[in-house]
């Protein structure tokens, strides 16, 4: 018992060692500190792709834009806001997990999912925190892209509620919001569905008011699925 204690001793040490090494080789003189933008010309260009061209975290970017996810790829003419350069960029903290849910509803509504680039069932689901067999029907592929702009209509649960509010997003991802107020990113992209970004830091715009669903929760034990 007291080597074990010991080695875990040892790796904590080493674990808090490497970190201040790490901080301490990032020359923050070095940095490129000044705020710009990126401009979308080609298609397809993910905000994974603006991270890696830049030098940024994509959490950093997706979080400077309020950004609704990160994962949704901008059109072309987007400009995306790009913040100064950090020693330690974020790539982790604003993504979904990369299964879907467990849930066969969504607590408190809305009803129907509008649609964005790069969505699948799959990844619809992920946002709602549902399976995908709650979504598909027929023939239809988890993993296929849908179009642009179509409406899915996603199952509710019966009895349950949402309270539903003005909310004016200064900073964050819509995964930041989910996790606060009791929802989830697909419902809130749900309540505002032409919103993924906005680059209000630059332009000199107010910061964007979006419709947020707070304290989403099941009215009884017992739910009915309204498919």
């Amino acid at each position: 018992m007291k080597s074990f204690a010991k080695i875990s001793y040892l790796a904590n040490f080493l674990g808090a060692f490497a970190f201040v090494v790490k901080a301490d080789t990032c020359d923050t003189g070095a940095l490129n500190t000044t705020v710009g933008t990126y401009y979308i010309s080609q298609a397809n260009t993910t905000i994974f792709d603006v991270a890696a061209a830049t030098n940024r975290g994509v959490c950093d970017i997706g979080r400077v834009n309020c950004m609704a996810d990160v994962t949704i790829v901008p059109n072309v003419g987007q400009s995306i806001v790009i913040p100064a350069e950090v020693c330690e960029p974020d790539n982790s903290t604003c993504l979904l997990p990369t299964t879907p849910g467990t849930n066969a509803c969504i607590n408190g509504g809305p009803r129907l999912y509008y649609t964005v680039n790069g969505d699948t069932y799959s990844r619809i689901a992920q946002r709602l925190n549902l399976t995908v067999d709650s979504l598909l029907s027929g023939d239809a592929s988890a993993t296929d892209a849908l179009p642009v702009g179509q409406f899915v209509k996603i199952p509710l649960c019966e009895p349950s509620q949402c309270i539903i509010q003005p909310y004016t997003f200064t900073y964050g991802v819509y995964k930041d919001l989910a996790e606060k107020y009791g929802s989830t990113v697909g419902q809130i992209m749900m309540l505002s569905p032409t919103y993924n970004y906005s680059e209000y830091t630059l332009n000199g715009n107010n910061a964007p008011t979006i419709n947020l669903p707070i304290n989403c929760t099941a009215l009884s034990s017992n739910v009915t699925v309204i498919s």
